[in-house]
Order: C-alpha cells, then sequence, then structure tokens
C-alpha cells in the first residue's frame, strides 16, 4: 500500500529530532539487547477460509529484554510454505531474524496468514485463480495484524513499546510474496480478473477496522509479484536478496514452482530493475549459485541475510529514509474544505501543484489519481459519499504531503 500515514506534522518534526540521537551508540547495527521475550499466540484476528473454517488468526511478539524505550520501530515477519504450509515457528529463518533483529533494538514480529488446502490448489481447474486467490486472503490478513499492532497504540496504551508510523513488512518466499503484494497492489484496478468479490477488498475483515494497513518499507527474501508494474515511482523502499538459480520462486521474470507449475511472476532481479528505472530505492542481493531460501539451510547464507537487511534497514531508520518526511498538511492547503458533493465543483489549492496527486478514502482505496503541472487546483470530481478523504500529492523529490478533505452533503 502507498504511503497514506495520518501524521500531525509537529510529531512529525519531533520524531525527525530524534532519529539521530535514537541511533547513537550503535542502535540498530549492533546488538544492544542480549535476550529478548516472545509473547506468543497474541490473537490479532479472525477470518474465514476458502473451506468456509474461521480461523483465529495468530502471532508472536519479540521485545527486547530491558528496553525501556516505548517508540521503536516494527517488523512484521510472513513465513514461508507455498501458501499451503509452515507457520510462524516453522521458518527457522523468520524465527531467527526476530530474535536477532530483537537484540538490535527493533521489534518483531512473526505471523500466521491463511493457508490453502494443497489440494484446493493442485487439483484446482484454474490454479493460478486459486493460487492468486490464496495470495489475496494473505495480504487482508498481513494488513489485519499491522492495523493491530496501530490499534493497540491507540487503544491498549502501546503494551509493544512500537512506533506506530515505522513499520516494516516482510518475509521468505510465500512471506516475501505477501508483504510484496500488500505494499505494490494498492489499487482496485490492479486486482487480478476473476478473484471472486465475496473474499471483498484488499483490506479485508480479518480484523481491527479503522486502523491504516499501511507500511514503510518492505523485506523481500526469495519473493516475487504478479505484475512488476504495479511497482511505481513514490513507492516504498525495498530490500531483496535471491538466488540466481532459484527454482521455486524465479529471481527473473518466469514460472513459480512449489511443485507444480502456477504462474509467472516477476522476481527479485526484475523488481529491481523496475525501481531502478522509476527511482524507487531498493538494495538488491543477487546469490549467485544459490537456489530457494538458502538461508534456511546455510548459517552462512543466514548471516549473509541478517548483515544486509540489516545495514538496508539501519540507513531507513537512521537516515531518516522511511519516508518519514511524508507529513500531514493543515485542511487549509486545500479549499473549499468541507467540500461539497458536487462534481461540477472545483477543489483549488493555496500553491500551485506539480506531481502526481491520488485522493484516497479512510480505507485506503485509492478514488482519483491525476498528473499535474503546474496546476491551482482540481476540476471534474467524482460525486463521492460523505465522508473523511485523502489527497496525497506526491511531489517531483519523491516526497508527498497528505491533505485530509472532508466531503458533505
Amino acid at each position: 500500500m502507498k504511503y497514506y500515514f495520518l501524521i500531525l506534522f509537529s510529531f512529525y518534526c519531533l520524531a525527525v529530532r530524534g532519529q539521530i540521537a535514537e541511533c547513537d551508540n550503535g542502535m540498530y547495527q549492533t546488538e544492544q539487547f542480549s535476550s529478548f521475550t516472545v509473547q506468543s499466540d497474541v490473537q490479532y484476528g479472525q477470518a474465514v477460509n476458502s473451506e468456509g473454517l474461521s480461523v483465529d488468526l495468530l502471532m508472536d511478539i519479540y521485545l527486547p529484554d530491558g528496553d525501556a524505550r516505548t517508540q521503536r520501530p516494527v517488523l512484521v515477519l510472513a513465513h514461508g510454505g507455498s501458501f499451503i504450509g509452515g507457520s510462524k515457528t516453522a521458518d527457522n529463518s523468520i524465527v531467527e531474524l526476530c530474535g536477532r533483529f530483537a537484540k538490535l533494538g527493533y521489534v518483531t514480529v512473526s505471523m500466521n496468514y491463511r493457508l490453502e488446502n494443497p489440494l484446493t490448489i493442485f487439483l484446482s481447474p484454474n490454479i493460478e485463480l486459486t493460487f492468486v486467490e490464496a495470495v489475496y486472503r494473505a495480504v487482508q490478513d498481513q494488513k489485519a495484524a499491522i492495523r493491530f499492532l496501530r490499534r493497540s497504540v491507540a487503544e491498549q496504551g502501546n503494551p509493544y513499546g512500537i512506533d506506530p508510523d515505522r513499520v516494516v513488512v516482510g518475509g521468505n518466499s510465500a512471506g516475501a510474496i505477501l508483504s510484496l503484494h500488500n505494499a505494490y497492489l494498492d489499487k482496485v484496478s490492479e486486482v487480478p480478473t476473476g478473484v471472486s468479490p465475496a473474499l471483498g477488498d484488499l483490506e479485508g475483515t480479518s480484523g481491527n477496522p479503522g486502523y491504516s494497513s499501511g507500511v514503510q518499507a518492505v523485506i523481500n527474501i526469495c519473493g516475487a509479484l504478479a505484475d512488476s508494474s504495479w511497482l511505481e515511482t513514490g513507492d516504498q523502499p525495498f530490500v531483496s536478496m535471491h538466488g540466481d538459480q532459484d527454482g521455486t520462486v524465479p529471481h527473473n521474470t518466469a514460472i513459480a514452482n512449489p511443485g507444480i507449475p502456477v504462474m509467472e511472476v516477476d522476481g527479485s532481479l526484475t523488481l529491481n530493475q523496475r525501481a531502478q528505472n522509476l527511482g524507487v530505492r531498493n538494495d538488491f542481493y543477487l546469490w549467485k549459485g544459490a537456489g530457494h531460501s538458502p538461508q534456511n539451510s546455510s548459517a552462512a547464507y543466514m548471516d549473509s541475510t541478517f548483515w544486509y537487511v540489516r545495514d538496508f534497514l539501519w540507513d531507513m531508520v537512521c537516515n531518516d529514509q522511511l519516508n518519514l518526511g511524508e507529513n500531514f498538511v493543515a485542511t487549509s492547503s486545500v479549499f473549499p474544505n468541507p467540500f461539497p458533493q458536487n462534481s461540477k465543483s472545483t477543489l483549488h489549492f493555496t500553491s500551485v501543484w506539480t506531481g502526481k496527486v491520488r485522493l484516497v478514502n479512510e480505507a485506503g482505496i485509492e478514488l482519483v489519481r491525476r498528473d499535474l503541472k503546474n496546476q491551482g487546483g482540481l476540476t471534474d470530481l467524482p460525486e463521492l459519499p460523505s465522508g473523511t478523504y485523502f489527497i496525497l500529492w506526491t511531489k517531483a523529490s519523491g516526497k508527498t504531503e497528505i491533505h485530509k478533505l472532508v466531503i458533505q452533503e
């Protein structure tokens, strides 16, 4: 999902000033805490799987022991298993990364998500669509997990000591596929043809409505996107690691094959090339001669995974690269505000805008997209229901401002 976090500008300024000091003495770069505590089986939601059964959605939360800070960045990591197997404790690389990053000072999460019955996929008359729907459900679950964390800050006194405006998602194999789709499959028009309307929208109904599910960066270990064109200028930064001999999830554009050919996907090399063309920050490490998820069975590959992701995240957090510059702007920047339910009205800006402008609702669903050049307003807006909306203005610099807009009858 593109950035649309609602951060009051004053809090943003305080956060930026705190970044450098927070990273003093090796925080997020060297081990700061010798141990961590795992809060196991925290229920973040509930959802119905493809067989009509209700599934409790659980996560394990790793907290650094002896860390009194209350505004820590959080990593939400998902396990591999081809969307038919695995769990938050069965993927040893995810468990290992959660522990290591907790010792650096992060709050880390290993999450379960809905899995598909293997027979449903492998015996399906449309394997590709069945697989896509399995990914779709998993995306909805991860969004619910993120909303759960933000809800815990707003309603429960922040029991996990997290900064709700610094949330990174990622995973291994299927978990990376899930996280990439969470970040970059963000428009209704991008949802693959044939996905059942019964699944609902991208936000889903897995739990914790009313909170943002947006993320600020992605960790991609041997993952892929169904369509690299979903990656666009101004999108979240990401880090990728992938073996060039991966026969399960290809590192380039090829057929994914978790035991049976499923569908063509765009792997990490393809995503890296597109991101470079778009100016999207991404770090890419290609393991020469390595197959699928080599870090799961090799200490050396595990170490290189940790070090490479660590350095990417350190730069994101400590050099203000987690797009904290995307700030909430006073409502007076657009007028009239409230805006009447009348498509013939013009929404004016207090200055001339150039760049990409998007209008999203409170669920983060994009409703309007315009490319502007030296324009002072928006005309011919569609008639929209009354409610609260947000205008995202991405400038040539890549920074995005968010303007709250109220539409009333």
